[in-house]
């Protein structure tokens, strides 16, 4: 329940606040008095967008602030899930609204919209003026049928999402293998004739960098065997003996001063790596040859081997595993078929059991239908609006060839609402028949369904008897009375009869003051409440005769 509300800076509004009671609250004023502003501002606190254009002019922010009672389980597990702490059972919001920023607060915890507006539908419900406009469009329906049962079909959708996800994933593999066969068979010939043309090479691992050092040490062959054999005289001479007499001195040096003792262990090592190396050095010098058929052999093969990579402009370690990729698909040429049997199994598997999650959650789709079309033909009725209606869950056939279209994020279902106003007429969609007074008595009776299916404890309604009167307006004021018993029912009204059986009155006025214009509001007494009503009733002057009747109205339905 709504406890109340506090704004500042909004619009016309500069600082008001309003305690809201169990019952039924009803708001009245002039045209642009403000009172669709308090809506919006109800709005917020139950997770509409907000924008900075709402800001009262030459103000920095405005404030927007509700306090709500906690009374539930399924509430108390949202709020603890969104990290918000108790508090006495309380639940006050702070929206502030600047240009720079927006910023949401649940008993002193910062969170987001989306966490905003999920745990205000466990609350409160609002009806505003484009509402009705949602029913001349069955885009909507389903949303609004789900809604009914949210629970229930959300156990149901999360099973669907789980095999369409999966058949989504499988069908993307089916294509990609189609697709993969496709190009094989434009382009067999030519990997046919590349894998033969690349293994002839016959490649190996690391060929290409050992026959680049190879051809370097031949066609540098003078020079490599000078340095060698020079190398291999000085090798031959004093160096390294002398390096091991050094050796040995240090060894001598650390018997009388410690600080040698370091470098012996270094020394002996490079001694004996340079031992080594001498041997590795002067082999090479031994067995160095000069062959200059095999320096024109590896000239040739390295030309070859370029020639390709060119070619296929790839590199060798590239040239190498494209030679085992062609391998493996030309090895599989005739295992396509078989393959792709597999996939196709796969994806018959997975679409029977996405048809049949989406099959069950039509179902219960259905029933949920069932049941709204027969409780609302009998709300209609009591809004003297005698009908038949029918909620048609409407689910796409399977489809022979696979086609994954028929599936999307909500399921196999579109719904249509059907109605006949007229007896004989038959069943018409519902958004080609009904005028706007029609529209505003189904919106209504969706209404008190809904809240009554979601067991949501506060309702706001903006104008939901537009256009009508007379008798059909006493009805749908006994109906937002009766609703009023269970909820606690805020509404805008401009009908006397609904004024009347309001257990709360709350007059929204506007007044100028310093070439400014402000909102006020007041609750008022019984006598004030009867005088709003005679106003209601009055195209003009409020007259004694009017004023009887008002008070007639009130106290009748006391």
């Amino acid at each position: 329940m709504l406890i109340k509300l506090k704004v500042q800076n909004f619009a016309i509004i500069e600082d008001i606040e309003i305690d809201f009671k169990d019952g039924l609250t009803v708001l009245t004023g002039e045209t642009g008095a403000g009172k669709s502003l308090i809506i919006d501002c109800i709005g917020l606190l139950l997770g509409e967008r907000a924008a900075s254009e709402m800001i009262r002019q030459g103000e920095e922010k405005a404030i927007v602030q509700g306090v709500f009672d906690n009374n539930t389980p399924l509430l108390r597990a949202a709020l603890e899930k969104a990290g918000v702490p108790e508090k006495d059972g309380l639940i006050e919001i702070k929206r502030t609204i600047s240009s720079a920023k927006n910023v949401i607060k649940i008993n002193d915890a910062t969170i987001t919209l989306n966490e905003l507006k999920y745990i205000m539908s466990l609350i409160a419900d609002i009806h505003q003026q484009f509402d009705m406009v949602k029913l001349f469009n069955n885009e909507n329906y389903l949303a609004m049928v789900d809604g009914f049962n949210s629970r229930l079909v959300n156990q149901y959708l999360d099973k669907y999402l789980e095999s369409y996800t999966a058949l989504k994933e499988q069908a993307s593999s089916y294509n990609a293998l189609v697709k993969r066969i496709d190009e094989f068979n434009r382009n067999q010939e030519e990997y046919e004739y590349a894998y033969s043309e690349i293994k002839a090479l016959g490649l190996k691992e690391n060929e290409e960098e050992e026959i680049n050092s190879e051809i370097s040490l031949l066609e540098n062959y003078d020079k490599i065997y000078s340095l060698l054999m020079e190398s291999k005289e000085l090798m031959d001479g004093d160096a390294l003996n002398n390096i091991y007499t050094i050796k040995e001195n240090v060894s001598k040096l650390s018997e009388y001063q410690s600080e040698y003792q370091d470098y012996i262990e270094r020394l002996n090592n490079a001694y004996y790596e340079l031992e080594d190396m001498f041997e590795e050095i002067k082999k090479k010098a031994d067995y160095l040859n000069y062959d200059p058929e095999h320096l024109d052999a590896l000239i040739e093969r390295s030309h070859t081997i370029n020639t390709l990579k060119k070619k296929y402009n790839k590199t060798f370690d590239e040239l190498r595993a494209y030679e085992d990729e062609l391998n493996a698909l030309l090895k599989y040429k005739e295992d396509y078929s078989i393959l792709l049997k597999e996939e196709m199994d796969k994806l018959q598997s997975a679409y029977d059991e996405a048809y049949t999650r989406a099959y069950d959650l039509h179902k219960v789709r259905e029933d949920i239908g069932v049941s709204i079309t027969k409780d609302l033909e009998k709300t209609l009725s009591e809004l003297a609006l005698s009908c038949r209606f029918n909620v048609a869950v409407i689910g796409k056939e399977k489809d022979a060839n696979l086609d994954i279209s028929i599936f999307n994020e909500t399921g196999i279902d579109t719904i249509e609402f059907f109605i006949e106003t007229n007896i004989g007429e038959g069943l018409k969609p519902l958004a080609k028949v009904v005028s706007g007074g029609e529209l505003s008595r189904i919106m209504l009776a969706i209404k008190l369904l809904y809240v009554k299916a979601q067991k949501i404890g506060t309702i706001i309604f903006d104008e939901i008897d537009t256009g009508i009167s007379g008798d059909v307006a006493s009805k749908v004021a006994k109906k937002i009375k009766e609703l009023s018993y269970g909820h606690q029912v805020i509404t805008i009204t401009h009908l006397p009869q609904v004024a009347s059986l309001s257990d709360h009155h709350i007059r929204i006025a506007k007044k100028v003051s310093n070439n400014r214009t402000y909102t006020t509001i007041k609750e008022l007494s019984l006598d004030e409440k009867i005088y709003e009503i005679a106003s209601l009733i009055s195209s003009g002057k409020v007259t004694d005769k009017q004023l009887e009747y008002a008070k007639e109205m009130v106290m009748e339905r006391k």
